[in-house]
């Protein structure tokens, strides 16, 4: 859930096939959270994505969401949750 404006930090915990995935060690060094076609620049830190999604400029609602990872491997992005994936990302955004 993201407050519009504030500056809550929300955590994404990734996860393949049941377990942790450490995405530092698979080289992913950044990300981005998307709701519509707006996003917000996450970190990576093993096993997580922090953002801080009350900085998306989007209006108050729910949003089918997009977890994307970068890497040098990856450099236009991985999409690993969201409309179609087995990991879907809703996004409620609130005043």
């Amino acid at each position: 859930m993201a407050f519009k404006g504030f500056d809550n930090i929300e955590t994404f915990e990734v996860n393949q096939d049941g377990s942790p995935f450490d995405l530092s060690l698979a080289g992913f060094t950044t990300a981005r959270v998307y709701a519509d076609r707006e996003y917000v620049e996450g970190t990576v830190s093993g096993t997580e994505v922090q953002a801080v999604l009350g900085d998306l400029e989007v209006a108050v609602g729910t949003y089918a969401g997009k977890l994307v990872v970068y890497s040098p491997v990856y450099p236009d992005g991985l999409v690993i949750a969201g409309p179609g994936l087995p990991e879907p990302l809703e996004i409620t955004v609130k005043c």
